[in-house]
């Protein structure tokens, strides 16, 4: 079924910033897409149940996640160089945003020789119809960079798994079990700070990197490895947390490549702003290239 909205909530949505600039635009849509057929590893034997795959924006986002998993994204034949990344989208823990934040992100990894880990985990749950759902996001991300997320710890317990389960298997894949990271994104970064500081799995990871994460958080205890973050000006979680996340990480690791892009808004994930934004990826695969 595709479900016509109006600009009004289209402008409250603009806030995700994965959100294309339509504020002046009528209508957008939610369709319905199949699920990705892709080497999809599962991380329990739970029930897919009630999750739904919708094209949104011109992207795909997965919710009402119960059976996580981990998708595998590998590099051509003979060209890998002994390198894991696990990426983790965001989506306020409402959604997985699967594409922009994820696949599209594990293709230029695997295209650089790296082997790459998308992440699909567990969700809170939403409306099941398409009204509902977008309804219920104009209210969540409406308020974005006026309060804090609250954590998420099945989320959080899918990730140490993840972690877990490709340390483990490193062999397998012919990856060297101490050059496995994490980069993760929004409310994806926000579940790697907290394996950071409470699961035994953050110790596991060589590097990581924190997209658009919420730039209030202080990341107390935990190991430190080196740490790319890039954020923009304009998003409302940096303008409410402003460089108190990069601090607070200068004070025990000068590991740190920060960039701050005037323009690009919250998640601009792969989708073009035609901002200095843009060029994110590019500068963490040269940052990923000396770690």
């Amino acid at each position: 079924m595709r479900i016509a909205w109006t600009s009004i909530l289209a402008a409250a949505l603009m806030l995700l910033g994965a959100v294309p600039a339509i504020a002046a635009a009528p209508a957008f849509a939610v369709d319905p897409v199949p699920p990705v057929r892709g080497e999809e590893i599962p991380l329990s034997d739970a029930s897919r149940g009630s999750e739904v795959w919708n094209r949104v924006f011109g992207q795909v986002w997965v919710r009402n996640v119960a059976a996580p998993s981990l998708y595998v994204v590998r590099p051509m034949n003979g060209r890998g160089n002994g390198k894991a990344v696990i990426v983790v989208p965001g989506g306020g823990y409402a959604f997985v945003s699967i594409d922009s934040e994820g696949f599209r992100v594990a293709d230029r990894l695997a295209a650089q020789g790296y082997t790459a880990f998308v992440l699909k985990y567990r969700v809170n749950p939403t409306p099941q119809t398409p009204e509902g759902f977008m309804a219920s996001m104009a209210s969540q991300f409406g308020s974005l960079g006026k309060g804090e997320l609250p954590d998420c710890q099945p989320a959080i317990d899918d990730l140490a798994h993840a972690v877990a389960l490709v340390s483990q298997r490193a062999a397998e894949w012919k990856i060297d079990a101490h050059a496995i990271g994490a980069i993760g994104f929004s409310a994806g970064s926000r579940s790697l700070i907290r394996l950071l500081e409470h699961k035994p799995e953050a110790a596991l990871l060589h590097h990581v990197a924190l997209i658009y994460p919420p730039m209030t958080q202080t990341v107390t205890g935990g190991p430190r490895p080196p740490l790319f973050l890039a954020i923009a000006a304009h998003d409302p979680l940096f303008k409410q947390g402003g460089l108190h996340l990069v601090d607070s990480w200068l004070h025990e690791s000068d590991a740190v490549e920060f960039h701050l892009y005037y323009g690009g808004d919250h998640g601009f994930g792969m989708m073009p702003k035609g901002t200095t934004s843009d060029r994110w990826i590019d500068q963490y695969l040269d940052w990923l290239a000396v770690q």
